[in-house]
């Protein structure tokens, strides 16, 4: 049993922690509270429900922390790569340690989680900048882990992929620039049956076909959605309608031409 000091301790720890949640004032109507601290950087507070509330911070490592002074593991270990690199000449001979890559993998996860957040309250460019890093690590670790290891990050690139080819598109919708968002899908596309050709002819079918199956399929689906917003806003102009959408419809053949193609590659 707790002795009479602990039980102080952990009562003032609660009542502090009840003002807090007192003051911050979130509900089911407002789950969300986003506050600027002494050194610039954003913190989000989140409660997703009557007993779990989170914070996270908007730039960094989700978690606050700044490891070797700096922003993120991935950075730190970015750093002693391009050391690497203008000592050798080359990124060749880098290695890291399994627990280090392990390190950089549960970091990911970490930014995985807050990009869901941010893409639920449509922070595209926060989105876009946590999966350009996440696709940084997994590249970093299919070029210098070992396959088994850096396969644990690179099975799921084709949802980083997904995600960040629609946060690029949304940016550009914000900006009414729907031909944009086009190409950010349809490059997006590209990378993907090129990510799918590679799971094939190293043997991992069953990522090939989460990949093709589920977020190949979300970004066709957001694709077309896109087509049909864009012949919808125009339909006033059926001349142009026309020329459009034969000009829409031979993209996606091509595309789709150039999707089976990599799909089928087994050079």
């Amino acid at each position: 049993m707790a002795n009479d000091a602990s039980l102080e301790r952990n009562t003032r720890w609660v009542q502090a922690l009840d003002r807090i949640l007192e003051v911050l004032n979130l509900d089911i109507e407002h789950p969300i509270r986003f506050l600027q601290i002494e050194d610039g950087r954003e913190v989000i507070i989140v409660q997703p429900n009557a007993f779990t509330v989170s914070r996270v911070y908007a730039t960094g490592r989700p978690d606050g922390l700044r490891p070797h002074g700096k922003d993120s593991y991935y950075e730190h270990f970015r750093a002693k790569l391009e050391a690497h690199e203008e000592e050798h000449g080359t990124g060749e001979g880098f290695e890291l340690e399994p627990e280090e890559w392990q390190t950089l993998f549960e970091e990911s996860f970490f930014r995985y989680n807050r990009y869901l957040l941010f893409a639920g309250i449509k922070r595209w460019e926060n989105v876009k900048r946590d999966t350009d890093t996440n696709l940084a690590v997994t590249m970093m670790a299919r070029e210098y882990a070992p396959p088994e290891i850096a396969w644990q990050s690179y099975q799921y690139k084709g949802y980083m992929l997904m995600m960040n080819s629609i946060a690029k598109a949304e940016l550009s919708l914000q900006q009414d620039d729907t031909a944009a968002a086009l190409q950010h899908i349809d490059a997006g596309i590209q990378k993907m049956g090129e990510f799918c050709g590679e799971c094939l002819r190293e043997e991992h079918a069953d990522a090939e076909n989460v990949t093709r199956e589920r977020y190949l399929s979300n970004l066709l689906d957001f694709r077309a959605d896109m087509e049909s917003l864009n012949t919808g806003e125009n339909a006033a102009d059926s001349d142009a309608d026309a020329d459009a959408d034969d000009s829409v419809d031979s993209d996606e053949a091509d595309i789709l031409a150039e999707l089976e193609r990599l799909l089928n590659d087994e050079d």
